[in-house]
């Protein structure tokens, strides 16, 4: 794991309110926004990600309680540790005392010098609302306010918020404007209730509805895989995070400012050197055990631009089982017919051109 040394800053104070808000609100426009995401948005990905043009990238969510009782040193500092030279460090983390989260914060800050937090308020799972985080806080909008104003005061940098519109009924200006209130910077919705999970449709009146509510940036969240519903987002006046529909598809960050979809070989080349990122990365025994979920999510976008071949379900079950680069070249080579090796070159000139492209679109956007 390379992680980046933090850079230096100019004082040690917190910043002013309308600092804070203008870090999203210069950056809000030149893209979409990768979304943490449990088990996917890493390192390796947001890395990807960003070649591709995401606008920032969100860490996987880190426990505040377990980082401040230094119960989970080494997992919770990994899962928010930065690439090399990584743009944009944004940390997530999911608590529910305020004092807890505040500390989490500290620490961070003298061990990587993120450029922004979040707070989690949006996970669903069992295991993350039963400590009273995540979706949870969502009942008590004073509570959750108290969370995020302890992170606030603790930090030298903005504090954002994701959350979702409610545990099982709407209230996300209720809560929205109280987050405000206690100095989030900016605020990303996801149109759905925890019940919903992923179910159904998300509801962007009423993201829409709650960035009429407050005075920072807020992102909208939930259904946006192509440029049409980008489009139609920030037509709505609010910025776009994308979360599930890039797993298998960095590249969307480049197709939603414009870009081409990639050919089958492109899709090869991206997703090998995702896996190459991956195992440097991480290393150990079974490195590419951690990226089965992007294996498979690639395997989809593959078999679908090779118009579903007889072999697509012999390389899904085969990519879910790989536990090294050794396993995954040997796959593409026996059911794709793809020699990973004796193309490295090749592939990486594609790497390179797609990921200038995707970059060239962002300064575009943003410029």
């Amino acid at each position: 794991m390379s992680v980046a040394s933090p850079p230096e800053r100019v004082g040690d104070s917190p910043q002013p309110a309308r600092a804070r808000v203008s870090w999203f609100a210069a950056r809000v426009g030149h893209g979409a926004v990768l979304a943490p995401m449990a088990g996917f948005s890493d390192a390796p990905f947001r890395r990807v990600a960003r070649h591709f043009g995401a606008a920032w990238a969100v860490s996987e969510m880190v426990s505040a309680n377990g980082l401040a009782r230094a119960i989970q040193d080494e997992r919770g500092l990994q899962i928010s540790a930065p690439y090399e030279g990584e743009p944009y460090v944004v940390v997530q983390l999911f608590a529910a005392d305020p004092d807890l989260a505040a500390r989490a914060v500290v620490r961070l800050e003298r061990a990587y010098r993120p450029d922004a937090f979040d707070l989690n308020l949006g996970c669903p799972a069992k295991k993350v609302i039963n400590r009273g985080c995540g979706s949870e806080l969502l009942r008590d909008p004073e509570h959750a306010a108290a969370v995020l104003g302890a992170m606030v005061r603790a930090a030298t940098v903005p504090v954002s918020a994701k959350l979702r519109l409610g545990v099982d009924t709407d209230v996300s200006v209720e809560v929205a404007q109280a987050l405000a209130s206690a100095g989030a910077a900016a605020l990303a919705v996801h149109g759905r209730t925890a019940a919903q999970r992923y179910q159904g449709r998300a509801d962007w009146g009423a993201i829409a509805r709650v960035a009429a509510a407050v005075d920072v940036p807020v992102l909208g969240s939930g259904d946006v895989s192509d440029a049409s519903g980008y489009r139609h987002a920030r037509a709505a006046g609010v910025g776009v995070m994308i979360a599930r529909a890039a797993v298998g598809r960095p590249w969307l960050f480049s197709s939603v400012l414009g870009g081409e979809p990639p050919t089958a070989d492109e899709i090869v080349t991206v997703m090998w050197r995702h896996a190459r990122d991956h195992v440097a990365w991480y290393r150990g025994e079974h490195p590419l055990r951690s990226m089965r979920g992007h294996l498979a999510a690639y395997a989809r976008e593959l078999n679908a631009a090779y118009g579903e071949p007889t072999w697509a379900d012999a390389l899904r079950a085969a990519l879910v089982r790989v536990d090294s680069l050794a396993d995954l070249r040997d796959a593409l080579r026996a059911l794709a017919g793809v020699d990973v090796e004796r193309s490295h070159v090749h592939l990486g000139d594609e790497w390179r051109r797609l990921a200038e492209a995707g970059a060239a679109r962002a300064r575009q956007v943003a410029g």
